[in-house]
């Protein structure tokens, strides 16, 4: 992949979440205003006061979808800008990794078009995307690591549609339990705690790869730091509880993202 195609890429990815911020942003205000917003138990309370902790999940996940969207167009406009002229393949990969963030967006049509109470093809479509991401985003960031050498530079697209399709695959096979809708604005699927796991596994590897990376081609290790707060407060924005959560998460992730991405771009500086 040439460096022109993969700042068109960029610049697709830059239009497209701030397309998704602005018109969630707009749609979720007019649905607010218009009384038509609907809650996990379908009615519609009107101040935040007294509410169950359902509903304090419910809060935090509608907003930490805003947050992925505000740090897609954030990230996008900094790869943009600082790297635009460098010949990184980590650019690509993490772009894989906004991807899977910009997927987060999807659970906004559950209290946009209440999709809480009745099962429909869309809500089928809306859980298997958001595993699909799920499964996107910790792949991207693997492949930062492992697939971003100079000997890797030739087999761009190949690694990108494995990425695709391992994605897809797991997102199709997934068994989802469709009676239910959780708080947090997706459909729960089953086997939840070995996908976690393998998440988790996967983000380790790719820590334990950069950690190795480091010390092998003696690099300073601001890298491997950034990606260890990005990954932890990737985590946590995926399993919004309450406020403190998206909090905590939300800084993690935008803090460990800038350390990351300005350790890459001073490294490629010196090369």
């Amino acid at each position: 992949m040439t460096i022109k195609t993969r700042n068109r890429l960029t610049i697709i990815l830059l239009l497209i979440s701030i397309a998704f911020l602005l018109s969630d942003a707009i749609i979720l205000f007019y649905t607010v205003y218009s009384g038509t917003f609907s809650w996990p138990d379908a009615q519609i309370h009107r101040f935040l006061l007294h509410i169950s902790s359902s509903r304090h999940t419910f809060i935090a996940a509608v907003i930490s979808i805003f947050v992925f969207l505000f740090y897609v167009s954030a990230s996008t406009t900094y790869l943009s800008l600082e790297f635009e002229k460098t010949q990184s393949t980590e650019i690509i990969y993490f772009s894989v990794f906004l991807t899977g963030c910009l997927i987060e967006s999807v659970r906004i049509f559950f209290p946009l078009l209440n999709l809480w109470h009745s099962f429909s093809s869309f809500s089928l479509f809306c859980g298997r995307t958001v595993i699909f991401g799920r499964t996107l985003a910790p792949l991207g960031l693997l492949a930062t690591a492992i697939a971003s050498g100079t000997e890797q530079r030739q087999n761009v697209e190949r690694n990108l549609v494995i990425l695709f399709i391992a994605a897809i695959i797991t997102a199709a096979k997934m068994p989802l339990d469709t009676a239910t809708v959780s708080p947090a604005c997706l459909i729960p699927w089953g086997q939840d705690s070995a996908f976690s796991i393998v998440r988790i596994l996967i983000l380790a590897a790719t820590a334990f790869s950069l950690f190795f990376n480091s010390r092998t081609m003696d690099r300073k290790e601001q890298t491997f730091i950034g990606f260890i707060i990005l990954a932890v407060g990737y985590i946590i924005c995926c399993v919004i509880l309450n406020f403190e959560t998206l909090v905590i998460g939300s800084t993690l992730l935008y803090a460990g993202t800038g350390i990351y991405l300005q350790a890459l771009h001073r490294q490629y500086l010196w090369q």
